[in-house]
């Protein structure tokens, strides 16, 4: 069986998803240096390239004195594929905030909103995360705030409203109205009636 060739571009599919879309913007951007399948730029992977191009990190290539128009790469460049590769991201949201702005490192934020959400989605394909949240042909990535609401690690907690206060009924009066007033007028006859007996009494004693 001939030798697979690493650098080549994935095959194509029909009807392509965003992910799969995602894995030739990946091929031609981010494999040269994060590796074909994510391990980043280790030393076998330079070892694919051909000779004159295996010395990323010297001077004249990409070192501290790279050729004109060159740019000067990392001391080190991570794995993208592979477990807590992205441990650092949250959300979808997150991780196509970072792709989106920090890279291609040596054109950061050149390329198309679309191909950093196909980016995104093949990111998260690739690594196997969320599940239930990997995005699909009839809900691709494109929005922030929904790509906000993809955990990459599960479900994304979000905060528990207060609890509806309960209403506190007014407490009931213990004594009725019409109950308040008898008490009232039975207290104020108790009252004229006790005035009278004084008065009739003094007046026998006088007399």
């Amino acid at each position: 069986m001939p030798t697979p060739d690493r650098l080549a571009a994935p095959p194509t599919v029909e009807n392509p998803s965003q992910a799969d879309t995602g894995a030739q913007v990946y091929w031609l951007n981010c494999q040269p240096c994060h590796g074909d399948v994510g391990q980043g730029l280790t030393d076998e992977w330079r070892a694919q390239y051909p000779p004159e191009d295996q010395y990323c990190w010297e001077s004249g290539c990409h070192g501290d004195r790279p050729y004109e128009s060159g740019f000067t790469l990392p001391p080190a460049v991570p794995a993208v594929i592979g477990e807590g590769a992205l441990a650092r991201f949250d959300t979808a949201a997150d991780l196509h905030r970072f792709v989106s702005q920090t890279m291609p490192f040596n054109a950061p934020g050149s390329l198309s909103e679309e191909a950093y959400w196909a980016l995104t989605a093949f990111l998260m394909r690739a690594n196997g995360m969320p599940p239930a949240g990997t995005p699909t042909p009839d809900a691709p990535l494109g929005d922030v705030e929904a790509a906000a609401l993809i955990g990459l690690r599960g479900p994304v907690a979000t905060a528990t409203p207060p609890p509806t206060p309960v209403p506190v009924p007014a407490p009931a009066s213990l004594w009725p109205v019409w109950q308040v007033l008898a008490l009232a007028g039975f207290l104020v006859v108790i009252a004229v009636g006790w005035g009278v007996w004084r008065r009739r009494r003094a007046q026998r004693i006088d007399g």
